[in-house]
């Protein structure tokens, strides 16, 4: 049996989000984006999202109006961190600040306590393990679409790095809306 070519098929979809030509007077929208302020010149902000789109917003009537920015705060509370997780829980898409520290690294300890051979005191020891162990400080700008994985960890979009996850449990502050959460000790 001869072999016979696929004929490949235009695709019918589409990665655009809209069809301009079919825009019309009084039609509703929303949209989603996140990314950098790269330009400002009295009231007039030029932005660039994720995808490498720029463009510009006169006035702060409507900075103020239509966006979130992930390292602004008027307030700070200290809060359980079942209660930070709900506050999470309920800004996805909405840029933020988030702090916690990653796993610890066993090579990054055993060196550490290398270090600390000496005249140290039990406690002094102890307090420097319970430190190591706690894993380094990492604080990521971005946002998330309120998605766990299978082992509770939080699918952040890191405006730097890309996609992440955070173990929640692990998270020592986060500023959304408007609100700096720090984590009751």
């Amino acid at each position: 049996m001869p072999a016979t070519k696929a004929k490949k098929e235009k695709s019918t979809e589409s990665t655009a989000r809209c069809d301009p030509s079919k825009i019309a007077i009084g039609s509703v929208w929303t949209r989603h984006s996140s990314g950098t302020v790269v330009g400002k010149r009295a009231d007039r902000y030029t932005l660039r999202n994720e995808k490498g789109f720029e463009w510009d917003v006169v006035g702060h009537n409507i900075m103020e109006a239509e966006f979130a920015f992930a390292d602004q705060h008027d307030s700070e509370t200290t809060e359980s961190r079942t209660s930070i997780l709900e506050a999470l829980k309920t800004h996805p898409s909405t840029a933020m600040t988030i702090n916690f520290n990653k796993k610890a690294d066993p090579k990054f300890v055993a060196s550490e306590l290398a270090k600390g051979q000496g005249g140290e005191s039990d406690r002094a020891w102890n307090k420097k393990v319970k430190d190591l162990m706690a894993g380094e400080e990492r604080t990521m700008v971005g946002h998330h679409a309120g998605a766990f994985d299978e082992h509770q960890r939080l699918r952040f979009f890191s405006a730097a790095e890309g996609p992440r996850l955070v173990d929640t449990r692990t998270i020592n502050w986060v500023i959304c809306g408007r609100v700096k959460y720090v984590v009751k000790k």
